[in-house]
């Protein structure tokens, strides 16, 4: 009989949280969080945060030399597009250099070119700093001696997304599920 109204209890505890409790691996933020970048394009045109205003944007910081973690992120991020269908167009992906010594717009045209959808932006080392503030954006220079790359840059591994009104809205670890994440864009449509 106990375990019948244990059970019970247990039961309506959770009926009554609805839906209410977060995902794991999704951070949601606050007003302490903006999206405030004036960057340029990969085809070498001004893109501001206002420029993809009405759509919601699915960024992701990171850059071309990346060995490894970036091109497993832009490739979740196709995943993710494909996992919209036909939403896809109505969200602006975008893949924002951390190394903006190396990654010019043709460098990141011809990285990202396996996916049109993406659009990479860089800019100054100064106009990345920027854009990297408002989300409280980590990556920093490491160098590598013994590399003809002469450093990399270490950087954290999430990717944001925003409202419509570009908005940011919540930050979800690179290494989640392609329609996790796709379902929280689509919240935002």
């Amino acid at each position: 009989m106990f375990r019948q109204w244990s059970f019970l209890l247990i039961a309506g505890l959770l009926a009554a949280c609805g839906n209410d409790t977060p995902q794991a691996g999704v951070i949601t933020l606050n007003q302490a969080f903006t999206v405030d970048f004036a960057l340029t394009d990969h085809n070498g045109e001004p893109a501001t945060e206002d420029r993809f205003e009405g759509k919601p944007m699915f960024i992701y910081y990171g850059f071309t030399a990346c060995p490894d973690v970036c091109p497993a992120a832009l490739g979740k991020m196709t995943a993710t597009l494909d996992a919209l269908g036909s939403k896809a167009d109505r969200v602006q992906p975008l893949f924002i250099t951390v190394d903006p010594k190396r990654d010019n717009p043709e460098r990141l045209r011809n990285h990202l070119a396996f996916d049109p959808r993406i659009l990479g932006l860089t800019g100054t080392p100064e106009e990345i700093d920027v854009a990297k503030d408002g989300l409280n954006v980590y990556a920093t220079e490491v160098p590598l001696p013994d590399s003809a790359l002469g450093y990399t840059v270490d950087h954290q591994r999430l990717f944001y997304i925003t409202d419509k009104s570009g908005t940011p809205v919540v930050a979800i670890s690179d290494s989640a599920d392609p329609s996790q994440i796709a379902d929280l864009l689509a919240d935002q449509l």
